[in-house]
């Protein structure tokens, strides 16, 4: 989860007296919450998973993280961390309570700073989506359901190999792609499609979304940007009309590669144009990154002919890992703009 910049005054102020001269402090009856700031970030460090710490000290308003931190004393007894997902929307990106203050509704009291935050704010509703092998994960879709979000569902299977085994996976990957080629699939690399060559892809994707043969996820505008050029393919005919894309992009700090959309258009699947991108983009990869390079997928779970079900199909025995994302959403309601 996401975290945001501290507020000005705790929603729960300490309920202790002061101790008595040469005494410790007893534990607050209630953690203080506030909204902490990226001067935290050392403290509350051990409180988030190490590929989420970079949200600690992040200071830059456009990505919209949001940090709220509960605290006894000095001592951080729990931390939420948020972030901007676009459409006015805010994902819960991680939770945490330290095992003594579990039980106690800390939790609850972060997530109601949150929410209040983003009434605020304006934002128009929240979700979380984590991993069927996330620890506690029970405890944490009892708290969401408690505090109002929906039902949780499946939405995504997450799939991770080692790019090296896919000779195993896929022993006739090269032979797949030369024929899909002879019959008419080009794919190419953005490197490969060069500055005009993208600008037209662009101008493509976005037409067979607005024909309602994409959909409004596949936008690929801002995936360009930050795509890997010599992994990432699109695929066309010879006469460049486009009917597909992979996008792939490295996660350096979590040491992986991943696909975050891929589209092949309805009458390509049929033509194997689906695992001809596959196809094309490992190919790519292998040659770039090696053998040990880990790739990791996350489609849409349960889309008829889509890519989830054709990876689980073809490659899911040989997956390092699996997973389900389960997913929740809280709709905000509008702030409250009667003046007293």
């Amino acid at each position: 989860m996401n975290d945001m910049p501290a507020s000005s005054s705790p929603a729960f102020p300490s309920l202790s007296a002061a101790p008595g001269a040469g005494q410790p402090a007893a534990p607050l009856a209630h953690p203080l919450i506030r909204e902490a700031l990226p001067a935290d970030a050392a403290v509350l460090a051990p409180l988030t998973a190490a590929s989420l710490r970079w949200m600690l000290a992040d200071d830059q308003a456009g990505r919209g993280v949001i940090r709220i931190a509960a605290f006894d004393g000095d001592t951080p007894v729990g931390l939420l961390l948020s972030c901007a997902a676009g459409a006015g929307l805010q994902e819960l990106t991680s939770i945490m309570v330290t095992p003594g203050w579990r039980g106690r509704g800390v939790a609850t009291m972060m997530l109601s700073r949150l929410t209040a935050r983003l009434r605020r704010d304006g934002a128009r509703g929240l979700f979380a989506r984590w991993s069927s092998r996330l620890p506690r994960a029970a405890e944490f879709a009892r708290l969401l359901a408690a505090s109002g979000w929906s039902q949780p569902e499946v939405t995504r299977r997450r799939m991770t190999w080692r790019i090296g085994d896919w000779p195993d996976v896929f022993p006739n990957r090269d032979r797949v792609l030369a024929r899909l080629e002879r019959n008419g699939l080009v794919a190419r690399s953005l490197r490969e499609l060069g500055e005009d060559g993208i600008s037209e892809f662009k101008r493509q994707n976005l037409a067979l979304i607005a024909a309602g043969r994409a959909p409004d996820w596949a936008d690929m505008t801002g995936w360009v940007e930050v795509a890997d050029p010599d992994v990432t393919v699109v695929l066309s005919d010879h006469e460049g009309t486009v009917a597909g894309w992979m996008a792939c992009v490295l996660q350096a700090p979590l040491g992986r590669w991943y696909i975050p959309q891929g589209w092949v258009v309805a009458e390509k699947v049929p033509q194997g144009w689906l695992v001809g991108g596959i196809a094309s983009l490992c190919q790519r990869l292998v040659a770039k990154a090696g053998p040990d390079a880990m790739l990791i997928a996350q489609p849409p779970a349960g889309v008829p002919g889509g890519m989830e079900r054709m990876l689980y199909r073809h490659f899911g025995t040989r997956t390092a890992s699996t997973d389900f994302l389960f997913e929740s959403e809280y709709a905000l309601a509008e702030p409250d703009r009667t003046e007293g």
